[in-house]
């Protein structure tokens, strides 16, 4: 089971006014999204999301960026400082490149993934190269992925998104229920939203498979409004605070 902390809370923020008129601006600035976590009345931390268009070796990839660290009181108890990258090709949405990149009190790790779309396979800088199933995502490109290709007025109450990632050098599975919609009111107003439950393992931090839920806008933009999480220690949220540049699905001409 991965090592539960603040990190897997942050990247699956990685994984719900109407935006739809989500304004289209400087292409390079592309679409940067801010969070601020809480647990109960106090402010532990922030996350970014980012999104734009660049150019790796050559090719123009897609480059997503989550960051997220503690802040005040939980900073002094326990600092955590993580950044997550994906490099997505245009034409399939699948990775080329992932990064991590992690700071918990004294525990670091850096790791960088490449992917060999021809042989099925991942080359972890930690390690070495590992045989994968087709069409493998890391878990920051199976938002995106999910964002464009699942998360839609199609869906059926009940229904299970399932996208299989390479997070941690292993296999993991997300899997997230639909549950219907929710009016959602955050600091931007009242959006209504897509309400999903990812099926999360139980144990160590959750009591329950459905001890977590994540709201997602339901407009062109499909972006996470508030994520909530009833751990053992207590409940902790994630809200929506601001964005600015245009839409992910504006750019790759979604509807």
């Amino acid at each position: 089971m991965h090592k539960f902390s603040l990190s897997i809370l942050l990247i699956i923020v990685s994984y719900s006014v109407s935006l739809a008129d989500f304004p289209i601006k400087d292409s390079e600035k592309g679409e940067h999204l801010r969070y601020v976590i809480h647990y109960g009345i106090i402010r532990g931390g922030k996350a970014s999301l980012k999104f734009k268009n660049e150019k790796l070796d050559g090719k123009n990839v897609y480059h997503a960026t989550l960051t997220g660290k503690t802040v005040g009181l939980f900073n002094s108890l326990y600092k955590v400082k993580d950044t997550y990258e994906s490099f997505i090709s245009p034409e399939t949405l699948l990775p080329v490149k992932a990064i991590r990149n992690i700071r918990e009190g004294n525990y670091k790790r850096y790791n960088e993934i490449t992917f060999d779309r021809e042989k099925n396979e991942v080359n972890s800088s930690r390690s070495g190269t590992h045989k994968v199933p087709e069409g493998i995502h890391d878990i920051l490109s199976a938002f995106y992925f999910a964002r464009a290709n699942h998360f839609n007025s199609k869906l059926k109450i009940g229904e299970v998104v399932k996208i299989q990632t390479y997070f941690s050098d292993e296999l993991f599975l997300l899997q997230f229920r639909f549950m219907g919609y929710e009016t959602i009111n955050s600091k931007i107003g009242d959006i209504k939203c897509y309400k999903f439950i990812p099926i999360v393992a139980t144990g160590r931090a959750f009591k329950d498979e459905d001890d977590m839920t994540i709201w997602i806008s339901a407009d062109i933009n499909r972006i996470p409004v508030r994520v909530q999480f009833d751990l053992f220690i207590g409940s902790l949220r994630c809200d929506l605070i601001n964005f600015s540049g245009f839409s992910f699905n504006t750019l790759m001409n979604k509807d």
